[in-house]
């Protein structure tokens, strides 16, 4: 069953006054929600935009003189109020003058499936991992394994001092930017 099935139902249990539902229903739409914001990052902030339309989604779940229909209404809905919201948080900050909104309302929205990885590229970013110098190599494997603990930490586990570990982890992502786009892998498009 995909993504989109179990949120609706989900949804569809939260309406009969489920919150443990709505918390899963939550769970699945976050990150799709977040990502169909990502446009509205620099103007507003993201996270009083989920909580807000999270809050209203609930008051429409348990409203019951209001309904949703049709495929992933619920999902479909949750991502207009979540644009609405970004827009009044703009609009409140003067933020819309800078924003061209009518190019914000043509683009997609998102849906709760995340994006498949793309074999290729992972198997590029390896290659490219691998082919490192050594030092800079244990550096930047330290931070992509545990980039929770403070540098420091990461530095004295890979025996560098502090200075040394920050300088390899730059040097380690230009090789690694340059390696990547010697493969035609182009950072620009992946990272927008």
């Amino acid at each position: 069953m995909m993504t989109d099935d179990r949120a609706d139902l989900a949804f569809g249990r939260a309406r009969l006054g489920d919150r443990e539902a709505f918390a899963a229903w939550m769970g699945m739409v976050e990150i799709p929600l977040r990502r169909s914001l990502q446009r509205y990052a620099r103007a507003v902030d993201v996270e009083i935009v989920v909580q807000e339309t999270f809050l209203r989604m609930w008051l429409l779940a348990i409203d019951p003189n209001r309904t949703l229909a049709g495929d992933h209404a619920a999902l479909k809905f949750a991502h207009r109020v979540a644009r609405n919201v970004a827009q009044e948080e703009m609009r409140r900050y003067r933020q819309d003058r800078f924003v061209d909104l009518g190019v914000l309302d043509d683009l997609p929205e998102g849906r709760v499936e995340p994006d498949p990885p793309d074999p290729a590229l992972g198997r590029a970013i390896a290659d490219c991992l691998d082919r490192l110098p050594s030092q800079p190599r244990a550096a930047l494997s330290a931070r992509l394994h545990d980039g929770l603990r403070p540098d420091r930490e990461l530095a004295a586990r890979v025996r560098m001092k502090g200075n040394t570990f920050l300088q390899n982890i730059v040097r380690a992502r230009r090789l690694l930017r340059a390696c990547l786009e010697k493969r035609g892998v182009r950072l620009a498009e992946i990272l927008s």
